[in-house]
């Protein structure tokens, strides 16, 4: 039967046609700012509202395609229609169809009585699910139909990419906070809590049991933990127990699919991660990979606190290390860590000098400038070179009772120690720690320093590569325009490249009075507003950054000087017409020309200088004072 709904006579599109695909365009387009955050399930109940919008259908019904059954997306009445189908359902639906749109859909179950269906693949014909459509309205061609289809496809092709990477994303960030919470604490019913809670925010529908040996603490409270029975377990938990390899097993008799992953350390196996789930066919790769390098990362954290618990007995000041460890795991800046662990060094140890050394690729040692004065001076430099040596050849650590005649006669401190930084084996550093008289440091306090720097390590090299990528960042999170180091850079590389340019400052006149009157949010979305109009108005012409505060910058190249007044007059008109509350700017506009010796800095300070006159006379206005 022909579906009066499609005008199979039209081979192209009519001008209804047309209108009908950009408006779905234009909402699917308002699908993807909007609800792509909110989760797959979201995205998908929005996007079947959208088609029956963009339709004028009386129903729509979405099957989505996961493993190997279709499954209704969406709350419906109960019994209205079936909640899953087989894909032989869906295939009977199109039978004799090439195109993926069945007319008038005659299906074995509930779904007959559909005016059109829909398959919706990627390009490899992969499915993603079928759309039934009852009750349109309105007639479009068997063209705007497959465009439709396209169309749709397309973005849940683009939903189905962004979810998996936001998925990933979330995997990966809980893999981090975990291995941080793992490094902030040496207490084993924390570290198995931190286990499970990962597990289940990331897998909310999988099943977890910890099975540990030579466990000894039987107050695990409510945490889902067995003793591995060496002689009842089943013959895959003890493979990845022995293997030290992830295993997995189907039970036929529950019809579930077990995974047993080794909470392995560098020392030995602490246990195994059992997760058991009701799917029988496989973990995907991304799940049992993920599952992998937490049982990883559990078992080195295991590792690390049965080796605490034991030290403690040994060491009765090891409190500072769990203390410290929190300290520095607070996002501290490198001057501030460094700080810190000279404070807490000084008043463990009391001790009179105290140096931090880095490392480089060529072993060149660099005094930190939080290390004492003393390791300023020459004779500083020669305890450097000493310790350096020792510490390279022997691979370990430095405790000298009284160093004279080590090195030299007559020095200034008599005992030593010494302890490497180490990270993924490679040594990137050392801490020395001198005190004026010989012997006065005990073994206790050496073996605490050492436990002391292995747990500063990882915080020091956090806070130094933070450093380095905030350094790498050209991109201001708020405006989303470029940095000013960004931008410095771009005008370093003009100035020795293009013949002229133009720069152009700009400060947003009275901003502390937004701030005052409306609120800081206020504030950040008129800066949001200011941004994005000189983002708009430069467009591939310049670049534009925020300079720093609501001071923003925009750099002309390859432009004269009536370009950059121009520019900045337009940006004074346009700004008040662009903002609520609406706001003014003050711009100050400089050029360089190759015809004379310039400098960016001498570029920065005409444009600052012609601005402060802008605001200086009155504000809302574009100045030059000086070319």
């Amino acid at each position: 039967m022909n579906n009066d709904r499609i005008d199979t006579q039209a081979t192209g599109l009519t001008s209804t046609d047309q209108t009908f695909l950009n408006n779905y365009k234009a909402r699917l387009f308002d699908l993807v700012n909007d609800e792509f955050n909110d989760g797959e399930s979201s995205c998908l109940s929005a996007w079947v509202r959208c088609v029956q919008a963009s339709l004028q259908a009386g129903e729509v019904l979405y099957y989505q395609r996961l493993e190997n059954s279709y499954h209704l997306i969406g709350s419906h009445p109960l019994d209205s229609y079936p909640a899953a189908v087989f894909p032989e359902t869906i295939d009977h639906i199109f039978e004799g169809t090439e195109d993926g749109i069945s007319e008038w859909v005659n299906a074995p179950s509930r779904l007959s009585g559909f005016d059109l269906a829909f398959r919706l693949s990627d390009q490899k014909q992969n499915p993603y699910g079928v759309l039934l459509i009852k009750g349109m309205k309105s007639v479009f061609s068997r063209g705007c139909l497959r465009s439709f289809a396209d169309h749709s496809a397309a973005y849940l092709g683009k939903m189905t990419y962004f979810n998996q990477v936001v998925e990933e994303e979330h995997r990966y960030r809980e893999l981090f906070k975990v291995n941080e919470a793992f490094h902030s604490s040496m207490d084993i019913n924390t570290l198995l809590g931190q286990i499970i809670g990962t597990l289940t925010r990331v897998f909310p529908d999988y099943e977890f049991h910890l099975l540990l040996s030579n466990d000894n603490d039987k107050n695990h409270g409510n945490l889902p933990i067995r003793n591995f029975d060496y002689d009842s377990v089943n013959k895959a938990a003890m493979q990845a127990f022995v293997n030290g390899t992830v295993e997995s097993e189907f039970q036929y008799t529950d019809e579930k699919l077990t995974l047993y992953a080794p909470l392995k350390g560098k020392q030995g196996v602490y246990g195994v991660l059992e997760v058991i789930t009701s799917n029988q066919f496989k973990f995907p790769d991304n799940h049992r990979e993920f599952i992998r390098l937490l049982a990883y990362t559990a078992g080195n954290a295991l590792e690390n606190a049965k080796l605490y618990q034991q030290s403690r007995r040994l060491i009765s000041d090891l409190q500072l290390i769990n203390e410290t460890s929190h300290r520095l795991n607070s996002n501290l800046r490198m001057t501030e860590t460094l700080t810190f662990l000279k404070k807490q060094i000084k008043r463990s140890f009391q001790a009179s000098s105290i140096g931090f050394v880095f490392v480089d690729e060529k072993e060149e040692a660099s005094v930190l400038p939080e290390s004492s004065a003393f390791f300023q001076s020459f004779e500083g430099a020669s305890y450097i070179h000493f310790v350096k040596r020792k510490i390279f050849k022997e691979k370990d650590a430095l405790f000298i009772g009284d160093v004279n005649g080590k090195f030299g006669k007559e020095l200034s401190f008599l005992s030593l120690m010494a302890v490497p930084m180490v990270q993924n084996d490679s040594i990137i550093g050392f801490c020395v720690v001198l005190h004026k008289e010989p012997y006065a440091f005990s073994f206790d306090m050496y073996k605490l320093l050492q436990s002391f720097i292995h747990h500063s390590t990882l915080a020091l090299t956090n806070s130094m590569l933070r450093e380095k990528l905030e350094e790498l960042v050209v991109t201001d999170h708020l405006t989303q325009l470029y940095s000013r180091s960004f931008l410095d850079e771009e005008m370093v590389r003009a100035m020795k490249d293009d013949e002229q340019g133009v720069l152009i400052l700009m400060d947003i006149d009275d901003f502390k009075k937004i701030n005052d009157n409306y609120g800081h949010q206020t504030g950040d979305e008129v800066l949001i507003q200011v941004a994005r109009t000189i983002m708009d108005e430069s467009g591939e012409i310049g670049f534009a950054a925020r300079w720093g505060g609501e001071e923003l910058a925009v750099y002309l190249p390859q432009k004269d000087l009536k370009s950059g007044l121009d520019f900045g007059t337009h940006i004074v008109k346009r700004i008040p017409e662009k903002t609520s509350p609406s706001v003014t700017v003050s711009c100050g506009v400089s050029f360089w020309t190759r015809d004379r010796a310039d400098h960016v800095k001498d570029l920065v300070k005409r444009a600052d200088a012609s601005m402060y006159h802008a605001k200086n006379n009155g504000k809302n206005q574009m100045a030059n004072i000086l070319f």
